[in-house]
Order: C-alpha cells, then sequence, then structure tokens
C-alpha cells in the first residue's frame, strides 16, 4: 500500500517537473541552466524511481548491483527519499522564480535592459566585439592545447605508450580510483591537466565559428584527437556523452527546423551506446568480452539508480559515519593541491565525502567508488537542514548562470552556453564538489570564458553608446 502510494505521488511530481521544464523554455527559448538541471532531475529522482519500482515489481527474479539493494529497501524510506525529492524541488524552483523588487533607478534599470538587446548598433558591435573575443578564444585555446599535449604525452610515455594507456583505461577512468597505482605520485597532477584537451576544443572552436580559416582548423583537429585520447583513458561514459551532447544540440538548433526530434533521437541513441561503451572500454582493458550481469536492459537501470539508492539510505550512511557538517563544501581547495606541497606545510588530504558512502556499500577495500548526488551532499552535512542550503546553493548558481548565458547566447556559439549549461546536469548525480573540480574543470574553464566574453560584450556595448 505505502509502495503504491509513494509510486503514485512521483508520477505526479513527474508530470508537474516535466510541465515546468517545457514551460521554462517557452519563455526562455533556449536551453539554460536551470533546463539542465531540471533535465538531470527529473531523470535521476523521478523518471528512475518509477521504472525501478516498476522492474522491482514484475521482474524481481532479474535483480542485481542497485536494483537489488533497492528491493530490499524499507517503505518508510521510500517516504522519506520522496518528502526529501519534493522539499529539494520545491526550494530550488522557488528560489530559481523569485524576483526581489529593488531600488534601480530609471537609468539603471534602462542600462541593464539595453545590456540585453544589441539589435540598434548590432552591426557596428558585433565586428569589433568578435575580433576582440577570437583572440581571447584563440590564445585560450592554443594555451590549453599546448598544456594537454605536454601532459598527455608525459603521462601515455609513463604508462608504455599511447596504446597501452589506451588499453589501461577502465582502471584509470573507474570513479574513486587510486591512479597512484598506475602513475608516479610525482605525475599525478598531469594527470588532472590532460582535461584541458576538452576546453581547448570548445575555446578553438568558438574561434573558428568567428574565422574559418585554415590554420585554426588544423588546431581544433589537433584538439579533436588529445580529446578523443583523454576520454579514452580518462573519463567516463556519460563524460564522453556530454562532450558529444554539446555539439549534437548546437548542430540540432543550427541546422533542423525541429531540433528536439533529433535530440529525442540522440537520448534513445545515448541509452543504446552506455552499454556498448562499457563493454568496449572494458574490452580495450582488459582483452576480454565483457558478460552481462543483468538482461532486458536493466544494467543501463542500475547506471542511474545510485543518486535514488543513495537518498533512500542517507539516514543509515549518516548514524554510521555522522554528519559532515558542511566540510565537503570546502575540502576541495585542500585536495586539489599536491600531496607533496601540503607535506611540507604538515598537511594531508581530507576524506572525500563520495568514500563513506562507498565503504557503506562495498566496504572499505572497494576499487572504486560510488559518487555522491546534490540531495544526498546536502543531508550529508547537515541533516534535513543541509536539503535547504544546498537547494539555495543551487538555485543560485542556476539563476547566475543563466544570466550569463542570457548575455552571451548567439546561434553561432550554442555548443558553449550549452557547454556550461551541463554543469548543473552534471552536479545532480555527481556533486562531490572536490571531484567535480579535478575531473570537469574543463567547464570551469569555460565558465570563465564566458564571464570573460561577457564583461567584453558589455564594454563594447558601452564605447558604442557613448560614441553615439
Amino acid at each position: 500500500m505505502i509502495i503504491s502510494i509513494v509510486f503514485c505521488l512521483y508520477c505526479i511530481l513527474l508530470f508537474f517537473a516535466i510541465y515546468n521544464t517545457i514551460n521554462q523554455y517557452i519563455i526562455k527559448k533556449k536551453i539554460n541552466a536551470f533546463i539542465c538541471f531540471q533535465a538531470a532531475f527529473i531523470l535521476y529522482y523521478l523518471i528512475i524511481p518509477i521504472v525501478s519500482q516498476i522492474v522491482i515489481t514484475y521482474y524481481p527474479n532479474h535483480l542485481t548491483g542497485y536494483l537489488s539493494r533497492l528491493s530490499l529497501i524499507e517503505p518508510h524510506d521510500l517516504i522519506y527519499g520522496f518528502i526529501y525529492t519534493l522539499i529539494t524541488y520545491i526550494i530550488i524552483l522557488v528560489i530559481y522564480q523569485y524576483k526581489p523588487v529593488t531600488n534601480l533607478s530609471i537609468n539603471k534599470l534602462k542600462d541593464y535592459q539595453n545590456r540585453h538587446n544589441m539589435d540598434k548598433i548590432k552591426v557596428r558591435l558585433e565586428c569589433f566585439y568578435e575580433r576582440k573575443v577570437f583572440w581571447i578564444a584563440l590564445t585560450t585555446g592554443v594555451i590549453t592545447l599546448m598544456i594537454a599535449i605536454i601532459s598527455e604525452t608525459i603521462v601515455a610515455n609513463s604508462l608504455g605508450g599511447i596504446l597501452n594507456a589506451v588499453t589501461m583505461g577502465d582502471k584509470l577512468r573507474a570513479f574513486g580510483s587510486e591512479k597512484s597505482k598506475y602513475l608516479p605520485q610525482n605525475l599525478l597532477f598531469l594527470n588532472v591537466l590532460m582535461v584541458c584537451s576538452l576546453a581547448s576544443t570548445y575555446f578553438i572552436f568558438f574561434a573558428y565559428r568567428i574565422y574559418k580559416r585554415f590554420s585554426i582548423r588544423l588546431l581544433l583537429i589537433i584538439s579533436m584527437f588529445t580529446s578523443v585520447f583523454f576520454l579514452l583513458i580518462n573519463a567516463g561514459r556519460i563524460a564522453v556523452l556530454l562532450f558529444a551532447l554539446s555539439f549534437f544540440i548546437d548542430f540540432s538548433f543550427r541546422k533542423t527546423k525541429k531540433p528536439f526530434i533529433f535530440m529525442m533521437l540522440f537520448s534513445a541513441i545515448i541509452l543504446l551506446t552506455l552499454e556498448l561503451l562499457d563493454n568496449l572500454f572494458f574490452y580495450l582493458s582488459y582483452d576480454l568480452v565483457k558478460e552481462s550481469s543483468s538482461t532486458l536492459g536493466f544494467s543501463i537501470i542500475n547506471e542511474f539508480l545510485f543518486p535514488y539508492v543513495n537518498i533512500l539510505n542517507v539516514n543509515n550512511i549518516n548514524e554510521m559515519y555522522g554528519l559532515r557538517w558542511g566540510i565537503d563544501y570546502f575540502s576541495w581547495i585542500i585536495n586539489i593541491i599536491p600531496t607533496s606541497i601540503l607535506e611540507n606545510f604538515g598537511l594531508t588530504k581530507m576524506t572525500k565525502g563520495y568514500q563513506f558512502i562507498t565503504e557503506y556499500y562495498k566496504g572499505a577495500n572497494a576499487s572504486s567508488g560510488t559518487p555522491t548526488d546534490i540531495i544526498t551532499l546536502g543531508i550529508r552535512q547537515f541533516g534535513i537542514i543541509g536539503i535547504f542550503i544546498t537547494g539555495g546553493i543551487v538555485s543560485l548558481t542556476c539563476k547566475y548562470l543563466d544570466k550569463l548565458i542570457d548575455i552571451t547566447y548567439s546561434d553561432k556559439f550554442i555548443f558553449m552556453t550549452t557547454r556550461i549549461s551541463l554543469i548543473m546536469f552534471i552536479i545532480v548525480p555527481y556533486a562531490d564538489i572536490d571531484s567535480f573540480v579535478r575531473g570537469s574543470y574543463d567547464m570551469i574553464l569555460v565558465l570563465i570564458f564566458v564571464v570573460m566574453v561577457d564583461k567584453v560584450k558589455i564594454k563594447t556595448l558601452k564605447r558604442f553608446k557613448n560614441i553615439n
């Protein structure tokens, strides 16, 4: 009875969330950070709970992994899980849509509006603006590309060459894996710097969209090769798919009249590709064909199920390990510093939040980790109060990113604004700030670049306003 009631509540919330997401797109006319966040929220916290409950009910003999663990959850934990989900969604939605009444003067208000309306001086403005951001994009693209090439060359050589590096990819990609088993301690920072390859592709492609020169095209091809190499040896399937998704969305909106049809097609391909990529990575690493441990596509459900299982077990995790009291919001500041430098000051790296969750599920000797999702992150810090804190941070971050996107958005650069929007998609299942800063800082570099472009656009507008 309780399971049926919770199931119906999830269905109602799913309907409301989908309606609200569609309404947001109708208003904005673009894919932004809040829409990406809602898409991830709907997928991980609403669709997956509904589908997994159907699977557990009708296929009880085919359960493995997280599905098997979910089938053992007590009914009262299901209620808590829905309450946590509902509170989080309401908090984020209310804060995002809240617009405080301010005492801006008429002049300041007009100036704010002008920042978003460039039509009157568009021809003169774009020429000057694009020249300036072209050189910023090209410079940052070349710098990050050089860092990526040097890092990848040294790392590949340390692993025995490019082919050997690729074959070790499955071990290096595992979330929470101890990479010092495969790389010397003094080279681990280069493994992190390799992420620059992804950022370089975005920067150089940005420059190429402004001036289509042969030299830039050549740089773009090189950066794509470095990105593919990084993704093969050091990034999971979600990272691969999100990297491709940015460019696919860009293509869909620029070249097709019905982009969402293509996006739905791409989503279907993604679901089929997940297991294929898993099998490919496993074969490259172990030279063996991976035997599927589940049937009827249940392995795909298991891929997306850990955030939901996390929030159903978070109370037990807190009882076992205690609250984190906000440590996970700041520990990344220390943990990104190399161990050799910390030792000079008598410091050590702090225990990452996901390590406790991993120990809870698998034991302390687990070879890979279970990530912390965004709801669990808050509850792990301060209990249910942490939901309000994390929800507020997420909502304000969405508002900030969407203001940047509103100013920077252009048909030429949809791939760029999509990339920073996807920050809010990936943060839903992978909310470990520590791991995000290390493994996805290409998104942070792209975000910093967009902030710079925003400043250039505003200054350029003011300059032409003064001339006129």
